[in-house]
């Protein structure tokens, strides 16, 4: 425990100097997020902060197996785990080089296809509870569409300062404490302990006034890691549990797509039209009133994971979704104030 608390301590002074330093080399570098028509902030704020996250994420990776801090005996590895810090590399500096120069989105796409069937062997499909119901193929088939959506709901969230942050912190958290309770100290624990402590400190640099942006790469790999722990969640039959670690983001962008179909429009079409970013727009641009709400709401839902996770009051989690309904009807009520 004691060399858990000196790690803890001496990665968030390291992800600190990190952040600040990256700051500055991206001032002199101009790798800068320029305002535009479709900007939610006015100032231009350097970008691409994301590559420290996956830096620092490879160096964990490799303290957890080097037996320096804890004996890599110990952990529960998943199968091949070689893999998740491999695709998160790959997706960290293709999205980084996209957050600096430019990528067509196909070829980021692809990417994600490529590099989600890549990670396939990580999960245990046989001890899912529900394998001998349903196909296996009809199971991956599943399990590759709705990571790559994960994967790019949380890079299109990313648009209000800390909003991005405070909602992955709240799926860590989620993870962390269904697993933690029930004894589980296996190497996805320490993934989700790695991110919630990064995020903070990540947050510090983007709110409330943005002093940075972690671009796609960060938001990427956070919806890469999110999906990746989801399924974990989800296979290992915790489904309450997994459906309460993405049931916002879920609904507000695909609430969003349904009606930008309706209304004409192409699915993949970059409207800014979140549920989070009509309610910015509509409250002159108030990233404080964004947060405190999407604070409150994670919060809330927090203690409801608490409920579930404590007294397997399953049961619950339409009070997640009751909870999450009511967060889209303040944010749409939001969007039709006019300054």
């Amino acid at each position: 425990m004691l060399s858990l608390i000196i790690l803890s301590i001496l990665s968030v002074l390291i992800f600190y100097t990190l952040f600040y330093t990256y700051m500055k080399v991206a001032l002199k570098k101009n790798y800068i997020d320029t305002p535009k028509n479709i900007s939610v902030h006015d100032n231009m704020v350097p970008t691409g902060s994301g590559i420290v996250i996956v830096t620092c994420f490879t160096l964990y990776y490799f303290i957890l197996k080097s037996n320096f801090f804890i004996e890599s005996n110990l952990l529960n590895y998943p199968n091949r785990d070689y893999l998740l810090t491999f695709s998160i590399l790959i997706l960290g500096f293709v999205n980084f080089y996209d957050d600096i120069k430019g990528v067509h989105p196909i070829y980021r796409l692809t990417a994600h296809f490529f590099l989600v069937m890549l990670s396939l062997p990580l999960f245990s499909f046989l001890d899912f509870e529900y394998y001998n119901y349903i196909p296996q193929k009809i199971l991956i088939i599943f399990i590759v569409f709705m990571w790559v959506y994960l994967i790019n709901i949380y890079n299109f969230i990313d648009g209000s300062n800390g909003y991005l942050t405070i909602n992955a912190i709240s799926s860590f958290i989620i993870f962390f404490l269904n697993y933690y309770e029930k004894g589980l100290f296996n190497f996805n624990l320490y993934i989700s302990f790695f991110m919630i402590l990064i995020l903070l400190v990540y947050f510090l640099f983007n709110f409330p006034k943005a002093k940075l942006f972690m671009g796609d790469s960060g938001s990427i790999i956070i919806g890469y890691l999110i999906g990746y722990l989801f399924f974990v969640t989800l296979l290992d039959g915790y489904v309450a549990i997994a459906i309460a670690m993405i049931c916002y983001p879920v609904m507000d962008v695909s609430f969003s797509i349904i009606r930008k179909v309706t209304n004409g429009n192409y699915p993949w079409e970059r409207l800014f039209d979140y549920f989070f970013l009509r309610a910015l727009k509509g409250i002159n641009y108030n990233h404080k009133k964004i947060f405190l709400i999407s604070l409150l709401y994670n919060l809330i839902n927090l203690l409801i994971i608490f409920a579930i996770v404590k007294f397997q009051y399953n049961i619950l989690i339409l009070a997640t979704i009751f909870c999450s309904s009511l967060k889209l009807i303040l944010f749409n009520s939001f969007s039709k104030i006019r300054p």
